[in-house]
């Protein structure tokens, strides 16, 4: 009678592992983890220099536009960050990584990107994008007060 006992108690504990490790596992790397406030990248294609560093560069962000578009967001955020990696003051490739970050729940991610995008932006003197960056900011505040209003 012992084994069995020993046997039913760990059949219920290897099945509660199981679930709570599949409940997790949803929840950071499946749908659990994302809540899509921005379906849409940023179009706006940067000038991309003519040199090596220049062409791979805007294959990436292209393929980053791609991935995002069919809802692949961290495939998206893989491809804007090694277009980043090329060429670093890319204002467009930041605002798209800000809008992923914030697809993907990762707010503070979100916003130090769309911040570093709008001084790219201020550089430029691109006021629209900038206006288009404050909109962002705003929609992730407002989601965030709805958050905590449900809590």
């Amino acid at each position: 009678m012992e084994l069995t006992n020993f046997i039913a108690l760990s059949v219920i504990v290897v099945a509660a592992l199981g679930i709570g490790m599949g409940t997790m596992t949803w929840a950071y790397s499946g749908k659990g983890s994302i809540s899509v406030l921005f379906k849409e990248p940023i179009l706006n294609s940067p000038e991309f220099p003519d040199t090596d560093s220049g062409r791979k560069a805007a294959a990436y962000f292209q393929a980053g536009i791609e991935a995002y578009q069919s809802g692949k967001y961290r495939k998206a955020q893989d491809k804007f960050t090694s277009a980043l990696a090329q060429i670093s003051g890319l204002a467009e490739a930041y605002h798209n990584r800000g809008l992923i970050f914030a697809n993907l729940r990762s707010d503070g991610e979100a916003v130090a990107d769309l911040i570093r995008a709008s001084e790219l932006y201020q550089e430029q003197g691109n006021g629209s994008a900038i206006d288009s960056i404050k909109q962002n900011l705003a929609a992730l505040k407002q989601r965030k007060l709805e958050r905590e209003k449900q809590k």
